[in-house]
């Protein structure tokens, strides 16, 4: 120890005379890396890599599917009809199948060119180009589509929208069906054009003329045609995420989702804020006071969601809000893919093998179902900013806010998913040097129990079925990113006290107790945990080691997903004490390692950047990944040694983020990285 601190003394006092050589001035000219912050290309094109491989398996450079859901942003009115758009990008060929329409009512398709810039946004609206397709013809339950583009379709025209609309009647105020291309999707088709344009070719095959430019690009700043500059569309996500306010009451999406907090909200972050932050705007804002309950907000972290709709002043009925935390948006990419069909799709609703039901599309928000709408991260957004960016809840458009433009939207869903793990570590083949750690692993890889709906401490779940024909609840396996009733709804003690009932997934059915839902929640991976607590949708418990042991109590065994591992021979579930100590290390050893590897990211980032103000933001949020990695440790009284590294790397960076001149600077950073990887090395064999 005594080592440890004569060197960081050394260093420090070297750091501090160079300083006082030097000033910022001083540092030479160059080129830096777009201040992206948190956001790294290399996650968002790990991500979409592993995207593209699953979507063209599926016959994505053929097919574009876009599913076709009611909008909270969009839709002149509430509608559970549902259904999906599909356009054949050889020939041309539109078909588009929705159930729950009306039969005594028309409806029209049109496709959208949706303008972007000043002055435009997500909706239709004057100046974009629109063309209707033709009408719907019921057959049964169903109404269809068929047809084939044409010379009605004009050159250039690139679809942002598919809209069903009541015949006679424009899109642009009576929509009610929406559906859009995710970045993915918009990347992907970017990328087959940008190749075949390099190469001089004339568009053939998979994206034949004139279909293959019917796919919206991505936008960027300073860009040119061809492939998007991901890392420009990540710091421009990362400007809107944090300082665009659309109008409203100038709450932003890192109000809610602050950078130097993982991305979420606790009472100990939200007492650090100004009396004046935006956060509290139900408190010094007359006309929103409704928007939020200021108590619960400050003493447990929960925010009021109107994921049921705002069919009613919150104020008087107390069933159509709900009180959730705030998840963090790390590692998205990892946990936006749902559960996959009990059966092939067959272009009406099939249940998941979760029994949730398709839209949503991906899993979003605690309920899994983007609260409500297609489930998109890209409508996710929109619901946001209707919901908590509002200067009135009487929450009209263009009034009290004004909603996102196209490009806003494919730049937020840039940022959001580059957020954290590029990739899944292999957990089970490690091995820790604590031994409560090793058997905290243990237990949480084996019986079948932890990793059962968390497989490597993520987000998608194994659970077998049951041998017994006659076990008709449980007969069918589930695996996927699912969701699960585990009965924390039912947990007598909230410290909170009782609150409004959530029913978590979806609308339209009670589950049974009040709640507006199925009665599920979504899986979240496991490996950010322990830094990004209260825990659970309704911030039910504090630390980690009392999220584990909740599976030991009669509120889980009762649930539905509790009795399933009864079924299955696998429950009831008793967590003893030390279990949840031990589980709960394994827990918190996971999360400082990707704490560390974070840290380290970051400061191979600064590395690269010359001047020492771009550079200090990389190394102040590589100080905020090394603080947590302490902290996490530290719960427990896990890993002394580790931390000591942990404190060496802190002091290094520091000096760092002091040193102007850049050679030098890369010197203690090198350091720095030393000190963290020798602190990862502490906690495991090998």
């Amino acid at each position: 120890m005594r080592a440890h601190i004569f060197k960081l003394a050394a260093v420090a006092l070297l750091g501090g005379l160079i300083a006082g050589f030097l000033v910022s001035g001083g540092a030479p000219s160059g080129q830096g890396s777009a201040m992206t912050g948190r956001g790294d290309v290399r996650t968002l094109r790990a991500g979409y890599e592993r995207w593209k491989t699953a979507y063209a398996y599926k016959g994505g450079d053929r097919k574009l599917i876009l599913p076709l859901q009611y909008s909270k942003g969009r839709s002149a009115r509430f509608t559970r009809a549902h259904g999906q758009a599909t356009l054949d990008l050889v020939d041309g060929s539109l078909s588009v199948v929705v159930s729950g329409l009306s039969d005594q009512d028309g409806f029209d398709v049109w496709l959208i060119d949706n303008r972007s810039g000043r002055g435009h946004n997500v909706k239709p609206e004057a100046g974009d180009l629109r063309v209707r397709v033709g009408s719907l013809k019921h057959e049964g339950d169903t109404a269809t589509l068929q047809a084939r583009l044409g010379r009605e379709v004009p050159a250039g025209f690139e679809i942002d929208l598919v809209v069903v609309a009541r015949s006679g009647e424009d899109p642009r105020a009576a929509g009610l069906l929406f559906g859009s291309p995710t970045l993915f999707e918009r990347l992907y088709y970017s990328e087959q054009r940008g190749q075949l344009a390099a190469r001089g070719e004339a568009p053939a095959g998979p994206l034949s003329a004139p279909f293959g430019v019917l796919i919206p690009s991505p936008a960027y700043a300073g860009g040119t045609a061809g492939v998007t500059d991901m890392e420009a569309l990540i710091a421009k996500g990362r400007d809107i995420f944090f300082n665009e306010t659309f109008n409203g009451n100038g709450r932003t999406c890192g109000s809610c989702h602050p950078e130097q907090n993982n991305f979420t909200l606790d009472p100990k972050f939200i007492a650090t804020l100004p009396k004046d932050d935006p956060l509290f705007v139900a408190e010094f804002n007359e006309a929103l006071k409704n928007l939020e309950k200021p108590e619960l907000m400050r003493q447990f972290g929960l925010i009021l969601e109107n994921v049921d709709g705002f069919d009613e002043d919150p104020s008087q009925d107390p069933k159509r809000f709900v009180m959730r935390g705030v998840p963090h948006t790390l590692a998205l990419s990892t946990s936006l893919e749902p559960a996959p069909f009990k059966e092939a799709f067959d272009n009406k609703t099939t249940l998941r093998v979760d029994g949730t039901t398709t839209p949503p599309d991906q899993r979003t928000g605690w309920g899994g179902d983007g609260a409500p709408g297609n489930g998109t991260l890209r409508e996710f957004a929109t619901g946001a900013v209707i919901q908590h960016f509002t200067n009135s809840l009487n929450r009209v458009k263009g009034v009290d806010f004004r909603l996102p433009t196209k490009d806003e939207l494919d730049a937020l869903e840039a940022f959001q998913l580059s957020l954290g793990r590029p990739a899944d570590e292999n957990l089970s083949a490690l091995n820790f040097k604590s031994a409560l750690v090793q058997q905290g692993k243990d237990l949480f890889f084996g019986e079948e129990r932890c990793n059962l709906c968390h497989v490597n401490a993520g987000a998608s779940a194994s659970v077998p079925s049951a041998s017994d024909p006659s076990a008709s609840e449980c007969t069918d396996p589930i695996t996927g990113n699912a969701n699960f009733n585990t009965g924390v709804e039912d947990r007598p003690d909230h410290p909170a006290g009782p609150l409004p009932r959530d029913g978590g997934f979806g609308r339209a059915d009670s589950d049974g107790k009040g709640g507006f839902g199925n009665g599920t929640f979504n899986t979240p991976p496991l490996v950010e945990a322990a830094d990004t607590g209260p825990f659970f949708h309704n911030n039910a418990v504090s630390t980690i080691e009392d999220a584990v042991a909740f599976y030991g109590t009669p509120a889980f065994n009762d649930s539905p997903a509790g009795k399933r591992l009864i079924c299955l021979e696998l429950g009831p579930i008793v967590v003893e004490e030390g279990e949840a100590r031990a589980i709960g290390a394994f827990l918190r050893v996971i999360n400082a390692r990707e704490n560390i590897r974070s840290s380290i990211a970051f400061l191979e980032r600064a590395e690269d950047v010359h001047l020492l103000s771009g550079a200090r933001d990389l190394l102040r949020l590589s100080i905020s990944e090394i603080n947590d990695a302490i902290e996490v440790l530290r719960g427990a009284g896990l890993h002394r040694g580790a931390v000591l590294h942990l404190r060496a790397a802190r002091g290094l960076v520091e000096v760092a983020a002091n040193t102007p001149l850049r050679f030098l600077r890369n010197i203690f950073i090198r350091l720095a990285i030393d000190e963290d990887r020798a602190a990862r090395g502490r906690m495991v064999e090998g």
